[in-house]
């Protein structure tokens, strides 16, 4: 099923300059949905398990608590995003921005995280950290930290 047919009725709302997606509970499994723009959209408690989002704009979107089971979210932008609960097992964040996401309770356990963008991140404990590092994340450092060292002699 194509991805105008999922969203077919589907209400956007504009709201500051954006449009506002509710997709909550969906059932979008092993939807094509490459590139998709989904900026704000509400996915919480949507299934998306073995759904191709690569490269999807998925900025300050609520993933909270959705399934993304073997997804790829590879090259995705998941930046400000909230997926508190969310279930990311198994799941491709190859090249992935998670900058500034909120990943509280997230199940990362088996997922592909091979120069994936972490920074800023609620939820990740120091273990996690290191763990991801070692699968090949990268933490970048907030720009007010950095600028804050940087001010400093």
């Amino acid at each position: 099923m194509e991805f105008l047919e999922l969203i077919k009725g589907v209400a956007l709302e504009p709201t500051d300059n954006s449009l506002s997606t509710d997709l909550k509970d969906a059932n979008l499994r092993g939807a094509d949905l490459r590139g998709v723009d989904l900026r704000g959209a509400d996915l919480s408690r949507a299934d998306l398990s073995d759904a191709n989002l690569k490269g999807a704009l998925l900025n300050g979107a609520d993933l909270s608590r959705a399934y993304l089971r073997c997804a790829d979210l590879s090259d995705a932008n998941l930046s400000d995003a909230n997926l508190m609960g969310t279930y990311l097992s198994r799941t491709d964040l190859s090249r992935a921005n998670l900058g500034g996401a909120n990943l509280s309770n997230a199940n990362l356990i088996g997922s592909r995280v091979n120069s994936t963008q972490f920074g800023d991140n609620l939820g990740i404990s120091k273990d996690l950290k290191h763990d991801l590092k070692r699968r090949g994340a990268i933490f970048e450092e907030s720009p007010s930290l950095r600028s804050g060292m940087l001010a400093c002699s």
